[in-house]
């Protein structure tokens, strides 16, 4: 795609200026996560990987540990130059960082055996076109993982949730709830052949340094926590554990395997 769409282009701004705060994060770099998806995934020394906005690319060297040949892509140039120095580092030699965007993956269709994409859904203003585009450069029976972290069914609450996610990063657009990823995946014509739920625990203070908010938006995200403690209108469990404040990520795996008539 020869110029990207504004929500695109914001993405890239703040990623390439979070670039490196992101990387070192628990859930950018948890090694240990990362091969147990992949291990969820039928990965084998003959399969072609996609990683689909790979940000920093730990779970794109998962796939290369398992795979023949490993593929990232990412519009954020910052975070690709840490992929590559890492890889390299690492001596991982089947494995490609490639520039692009998941609404128009530059790949031919019918490419790879495992597509995947992880914490990015809540990231994208179009999930359907990205999806669709996972779905087309994708061989026949081969399938789809998709970890994010969930939104709220509970619509207020959901909606108080997603406004604190874009006060600590602004190209947070909407954590999609179960119902959401069910109502995408009947849109696209896929269907989730398996599911896993889980949780991830975090400290406030570590989980702003993810987007870099300024200190009048740091504090605005400290009272809506806090405001959060009784009321639980955010529907994220925050509590204080010695004076620290804390919420909890529902998390979603969703495995889809991709049968040959699907989405054509």
């Amino acid at each position: 795609m020869s110029s990207f769409d504004p929500h695109t282009k914001e993405i890239q701004k703040q990623f390439n200026r979070q670039a490196k705060d992101y990387a070192q994060t628990n859930q950018a770099k948890d090694v240990r996560a990362m091969m147990g998806l992949v291990r969820l995934t039928k990965t084998n020394k003959s399969s072609h990987t996609l990683d689909v906005a790979c940000g920093p690319g730990r779970l794109t060297m998962a796939f290369a540990n398992q795979a023949k040949q490993a593929t990232g892509l990412d519009v954020t140039e910052n975070l690709l130059s840490i992929g590559r120095t890492e890889a390299a580092k690492l001596e991982i030699d089947n494995i490609v960082f490639t520039y692009g965007s998941a609404l128009e993956i530059p790949f031919d269709s019918k490419t790879f055996d495992t597509v995947s994409c992880r914490a990015a859904f809540h990231h994208f203003a179009a999930p359907e076109q990205v999806l669709k585009e996972m779905a087309r450069v994708l061989k026949p029976c081969g399938e789809i993982l998709i970890a994010d972290i969930l939104g709220n069914e509970d619509a207020t609450k959901a909606a108080h949730h997603d406004a604190l996610e874009q006060l600590c990063d602004p190209t947070h657009v909407r954590c999609l709830s179960k119902t959401g990823f069910q109502t995408l995946f009947g849109a696209t014509g896929l269907d989730a052949t398996s599911s896993r739920f889980g949780s991830m625990d975090y400290e406030v203070e570590q989980w702003m340094i993810h987007g870099g908010p300024n200190e009048v938006q740091k504090e605005e995200i400290r009272s809506r926590f806090k405001q959060s403690v009784v009321s639980d209108q955010t529907g994220l469990g925050v509590r204080e554990e010695k004076s620290i404040l804390k919420f909890t990520h529902q998390t979603v795996v969703f495995i889809i395997e991709h049968t040959a008539d699907a989405t054509d």
